[in-house]
């Protein structure tokens, strides 16, 4: 299952971006985001930014399959199961990306409500204020 940690803008502010000039920060930034990703704990930005960057870096994508063994695989080969380390991590990567694309579809779908009941309150009042 897929969870992103839905927050107002501005509230990730004390997390230090990576200056997009240096690749190696950027990497070192989205390692840092590898536990908070398998625990579903990123924020919507976060989490568009790690699949992005994962898209292209071959380390990083490294690391996160790592990761995602030492986290899920050992777990699972215990209780027996087998394991398709490549295409699960591949389905929670697209499985991500999906909740993301439907999260900015929610907020704009809101947005737009919120615009089009503020034009009605204001039309409203317009047509009380002169009749």
């Amino acid at each position: 299952m897929i969870k992103l940690l839905v927050m107002e803008k501005g509230a990730g502010k004390g997390i230090k971006a990576a200056k997009k000039s240096d690749p190696s920060n950027d990497c070192k930034y989205i390692m840092s985001l590898i536990p908070g990703y398998l625990k579903g704990e990123l924020t919507l930005h976060e989490a568009k930014r790690f699949t992005r960057h994962l898209k292209h870096c071959d380390d990083c994508r490294e690391e996160i399959e790592i990761s995602y063994l030492l986290e899920e695989g050992i777990a699972r080969v215990e209780s027996g199961e087998t394991i398709d380390l490549h295409a699960d991590l591949q389905r929670m990567l697209e499985g991500t990306e999906t909740a993301i694309q439907r999260l900015i579809q929610f907020r704009t779908a809101v947005y737009l409500m919120e615009s089009t009941a503020v034009f009605v309150l204001i039309a409203c009042v317009l047509m009380m204020v002169f009749r």
